[in-house]
């Protein structure tokens, strides 16, 4: 056997494809506060501090408020032909009692004050209009002096009400409101349990009712079966989500067949934020008032820019070169290694896109004035990049955690061992290519096994190319001299 071919063989791009990932689970490193605007940060850190609540549950969160702010009124011009919007589907779980819904209340709070204002305007204007046509029908009887019931007025505003955020759905419910809203809506809520169990079909005969969201995260048309809508055809909807829950309600969503077999997961940016419950104290905490003042009037100011804009009124933001050029080198790393990430599903697929949406949250955060005249740099790219890579492992420790009950790996691992007591050592290649025993986005488990110390692994082979081969530990059948690799 050529034993200095075994180092060739652990680091080979080969068919066995037994390589190192840089993408790897990581549940324990902190979310990257520094990358993110000092208006930002100071906000995340206080709220942090005062409702005694993770940094790694706040910091998300300020992100996705940022994110349902910009709407349809901001994009983002790459090196793709199509614009990136700003626009995140964003998960968080964590143990109940650590505030997530005072915290959400709290940062989602400009958002709400925002829309119950344009709803009391639109209110006025539309009173306004239905005694304008009362006057015109009945000014010989003295119509001027009419003014119209809250009834009536509720009647002639029926479903047009303005809604920026929105809690439960069905789909038809959501294309109503998308119809009547500028095709945008935010989908925000503190107990994703119910949302879930929606969006799995509880309430709709077991059918998934996930076409709406697939299609709002790409801005792509929507026609509904049920047409309730005064437009039944939208063109380009786009929506925004922020969804917190427990870790179990997180883990069923993860799970999930169909969010997962129609690309659904992919399109979120999820993590599991497993902290400790801090112990309460005496201590009076409050928040400064200019921490809330400036949070509002940022939010506010935002959402006036670019809330329920025309096409014509869109901002548009270019990126610089190198900020271009940092995205591509990030895209192309798990593209070198998207065969031993094919267990992740489709999520690796998105993660170059939900970077690009949350350079362009910081770029409207670090420029709130006037984005457009600053191009998106290399250090806003680069931040952008820690967020999701900060999302990446947390998602992979999730994943991994959730394939431990996937029946279907229990299956897998069930026909490779009964294969390999039966016929000993056996070429890697032999068992997903000939054997067809391990698919091939199974692959990586086999390296797993090695190095729990379930399975032998070394190459075999005589010549230059690596041959990879395993076996049950302690099979007589694997040769003496073999030199056994630990860590694949």
């Amino acid at each position: 056997m050529n034993i200095d071919k075994i180092s060739e063989a652990t680091a080979s791009l080969s068919e066995e494809e037994s390589i190192h990932s840089v993408f790897t689970p990581d549940d324990e490193t902190p979310f990257p506060i520094d990358v993110l605007p000092a208006n930002l940060r100071e906000v995340a850190e206080h709220v942090s501090h005062e409702y005694k609540a993770p940094l790694d549950l706040v910091a998300p969160q300020v992100l996705a408020v940022v994110s349902a702010s910009l709407g349809r009124g901001i994009r983002l011009i790459t090196n793709h032909p199509d614009p990136t919007y700003g626009l995140t589907y964003m998960f968080i779980a964590t143990r109940p009692g650590n505030n997530k819904s005072t915290i959400m209340k709290f940062l989602s709070q400009p958002l709400k004050d925002h829309q119950k204002e344009v709803r009391k305007i639109h209110r006025i204007e539309i009173e306004s209009n239905l005694i304008h046509e009362h006057a015109e029908k009945k000014a010989k009887q003295g119509g001027k002096d009419w003014k119209p019931s809250k009834k009536e007025i509720d009647e002639e505003i029926g479903k047009a009400v303005p809604t920026l955020i929105a809690e439960h759905y069905s789909q038809e419910g959501l294309a109503t409101t998308l119809s009547y809203n500028d095709e945008y809506l935010a989908l925000i809520s503190t107990d994703a349990s119910g949302v879930i169990d929606m969006l799995k079909g509880s309430k709709a005969g077991g059918h998934n009712q996930g076409e709406i969201l697939l299609k709002g995260y790409s801005g792509e048309s929507y026609d509904c079966n049920n047409k309730v809508a005064a437009d039944e055809h939208l063109e380009e909807i786009r929506m925004s989500i922020n969804w917190l829950g427990t870790i179990e309600t997180l883990r069923t969503f993860i799970h999930d067949r169909q969010i997962k077999g129609r690309g659904l997961l992919s399109r979120f940016c999820f993590a599991q934020v497993d902290d400790r419950i801090l112990p309460s104290n005496a201590t009076r905490n409050i928040i400064d008032e200019s921490i809330r003042g400036g949070w509002t009037q940022f939010i506010e100011g935002l959402l006036s820019k670019y809330w329920r804009k025309d096409e014509a009124q869109v901002v548009e933001v270019s990126m610089s070169n190198d900020a271009i050029q940092l995205c591509v080198d990030f895209r192309n790393q798990y593209v070198e290694e998207q065969d031993e990430l094919m267990w992740l599903e489709s999520l690796p697929e998105r993660w170059a896109e939900n970077a690009l949406r949350f350079a362009l949250i910081l770029h409207v955060c670090r420029h709130p004035h006037a984005p457009q005249d600053h191009l998106l740099d290399e250090e806003t790219m680069k931040g952008a990049i820690a967020v999701m890579r900060w999302f990446i492992g947390r998602e992979i420790a999730c994943m991994e955690e959730v394939k431990d009950n996937n029946p279907a790996i229990g299956q897998c691992k069930e026909q490779v061992f009964a294969y390999l007591n039966q016929n000993g050592p056996t070429k890697v290649r032999d068992l997903n290519k000939r054997r067809k025993i391990l698919k091939k986005e199974y692959n990586h488990l086999l390296n797993e096994w090695v190095r729990s110390g379930e399975l032998a692994m070394w190459n075999g082979s005589l010549g230059n190319a690596p041959s990879l081969r395993v076996a049950i530990p302690g099979d007589d059948r694997i040769p003496a001299d073999a030199e056994l690799i630990t860590n694949p």
